[in-house]
């Protein structure tokens, strides 16, 4: 009876590969000025082991030469490539806007069972980009994937030191806040090793899911994190696929409010007091877990409960360390109570999230990011 169960899981996960590899893949990508980096954009996208079915690029208020730009590789493309401009007042023009433009154009016409892709026209994907989406989705019950953004190699060496090691510190105090998350509502379909980001640069999403929330906010900023929660508070499952990467430029004028170039250039004059506002007291993200929790729950029940709306508790830069170690003394108290619990579990999933705590500062190429506008 077990091996024939073995072999039903097999059959099922073997399907379900089948499936995902068939979907049509459609890539969008809001441009605007981007002259100097969208051929090797969309040379990268050309690279895959996979190849997207079509790319869509929504070339918006745009006056430089992006347009001749593309005409002249567009022949070497070996995917379907769709250019749509548009021309925004300036009242509403917007990085956020072009995106969700730009992904609903992509989405109307798409098929139902579509994934729909975006990233930035100055990011150049992983050669295994698709790949890792794809692999991601059939390894996890998830409706979205987001992936790694990382700085190319040369704009990596541009930035000074003291930037890198002040992200690292961010990045590994948020290590430890998902850490505490996952401890006490564990995610089976985003499980640790898993990063931190919701970045336009890198987003996939089934089309059922994209028409579930209503498609990308409409914010002028910020909209990929907007786009995320949007996922979250609809219960659409989400993967963190460390594995799936994409390399972006360290400009210092940028296109969107409040985005990366923005934080960076005002960082490199004088540091932000306050660390990035993703990254809360542990107290406070104790206090989301317990209400999210009690939301879900309630979602089966006469209750009646609105999903936590927390206003954001920012930190002082200067206060981070103090906070990493009360963050450290959460999660080692955690640890203890889970093994404890686990001790007689007939599974075996006791040192499940038993990691090394990260630490303050690392060797590893990082990104800069900016405050939800």
């Amino acid at each position: 009876m077990a091996h024939a169960r073995t072999e039903d899981t097999a059959s099922a996960s073997q399907g379900k590969e089948a499936l995902f590899w068939k979907k049509p893949r459609i890539v969008a990508i809001p441009v605007c000025n981007e002259e100097d980096h969208i051929v090797a954009c969309l040379l990268a996208l050309a690279a895959q082991t996979s190849l997207p079915d079509r790319v869509v690029l929504w070339i918006n208020n745009t006056t430089d030469a992006t347009c001749h730009r593309v005409l002249s590789v567009a022949h070497r493309l070996p995917f379907e490539l769709e250019m749509v401009t548009a021309c925004y007042p300036p009242a509403i023009a917007s990085a956020g806007q072009a995106r969700r433009d730009a992904m609903a154009h992509a989405a109307r016409t798409a098929s139902p069972d579509a994934i729909l892709l975006t990233t930035d026209a100055d990011s150049e994907v992983a050669s295994d980009w698709i790949d890792s989406i794809l692999a991601a989705f059939i390894q996890y019950p998830v409706e979205a994937v987001f992936g790694r953004v990382l700085l190319l190699p040369e704009e990596y060496r541009k930035i000074p030191l003291h930037l890198h090691e002040d992200e690292q510190s961010e990045r590994a105090y948020g290590a430890l806040l998902e850490q505490i998350g996952l401890l006490l509502s564990p995610e089976p379909h985003d499980p640790w090793p898993r990063h931190l980001e919701h970045s336009g640069a890198s987003i996939a999403v089934t089309h059922a899911a994209w028409r579930r929330v209503g498609g990308i906010p409409d914010v002028p900023s910020g909209e990929d994190r907007a786009f995320a929660k949007a996922l979250r508070q609809n219960g659409i499952a989400v993967r963190h696929a460390p594995q799936v990467q994409v390399y972006v430029s360290a400009r210092l004028q940028g296109r969107a409010r409040g985005g990366m170039a923005e934080t960076l250039a005002r960082r490199l004059i004088a540091q932000d007091e306050y660390i990035d506002d993703a990254f809360e007291p542990v107290s406070r993200r104790l206090l989301r877990i317990r209400r999210e929790l009690a939301y879900w729950q309630s979602q089966s029940s006469f209750l009646d409960i609105p999903y936590p709306e927390l206003p954001m508790v920012c930190i002082r830069r200067k206060e981070l360390p103090q906070h990493h170690e009360r963050a450290l003394r959460v999660l080692k108290r955690l640890r203890q109570m889970n093994r404890r619990s686990l001790e007689n579990s007939p599974i075996g999933t006791a040192g499940q999230y038993d990691i090394p705590p990260p630490v303050l500062t690392g060797p590893e190429p990082s990104v800069f990011h900016g405050r939800p506008g």
